[in-house]
């Protein structure tokens, strides 16, 4: 008898979408490796911001909500992976770079219902194989600390999310002050205690990403 997806140390999940198409806010019962094997996302988690190009993907623990947005057209290729053996990997989300082993991998996991309707289908012992694999290469792969720190103050929220949708807009805070109606003293203080950053320290990473 089959296992079910419930008892899989990972199961896959793809999915494709078009320039500007967004995933509402969401979150998993599984942690999440989020890959994108074509094209480049742009995921909102809590209390970051990531761009994530292909070669690249989104560790998401589980239970965490995220969006996503494409900044092209699309091919999600991901991998969810069983809670109790994801939280080796900690509590954060974080950037890893794809090796190419790990690319094939996780195209393979995807693949296999369509394989097994024009093919031999998998036996047990190799799509568990095939699931020990991805999950180590996963640990294995290289981080990058590259994210976008995002304010929760709604004034903040506002500033950053114009700036994200236009990264060339040059304000300073003076005139987003008079835009919404406070100070630029409080602004300033403001970016520092929800950011960790300056206003244009924040914009620097921004650009950085």
């Amino acid at each position: 008898m089959a296992s079910s997806s419930s008892e899989q140390l990972v199961v896959s999940k793809g999915s494709t979408s078009n320039y500007g198409d967004v995933i509402a806010p969401h979150s998993h019962s599984r942690a999440q490796l989020l890959y994108a094997s074509q094209g480049t996302i742009r995921v909102h988690t809590p209390d970051n911001i990531w761009i994530v190009p292909s070669n690249c993907a989104l560790w998401i623990p589980a239970s965490i909500e995220h969006s996503v947005v494409s900044l092209s057209a699309v091919s999600l290729n991901t991998a969810l992976i069983e809670k109790n053996a994801s939280d080796i990997l900690g509590k954060n989300c974080f950037l890893l770079r794809m090796s190419n082993l790990l690319k094939e991998l996780v195209l393979r996991l995807n693949q296999i219902d369509i394989i097994e309707k024009t093919s031999t289908p998998y036996n047990k012992e190799l799509k568990t194989s095939l699931q020990l694999l991805v999950f180590d290469e996963i640990q294995r792969a290289r981080t990058l600390p590259i994210d976008v720190p995002w304010p929760k103050d709604h004034r903040l929220i506002f500033i950053c999310e114009q700036l994200i949708n236009k990264p060339n807009i040059r304000h300073d805070l003076t005139i987003w002050s008079e835009k919404i109606g406070t100070s630029t003293r409080t602004l300033m203080r403001l970016f520092k205690k929800e950011t960790g950053l300056s206003y244009r320290g924040w914009i620097q990473q921004m650009h950085i990403v």
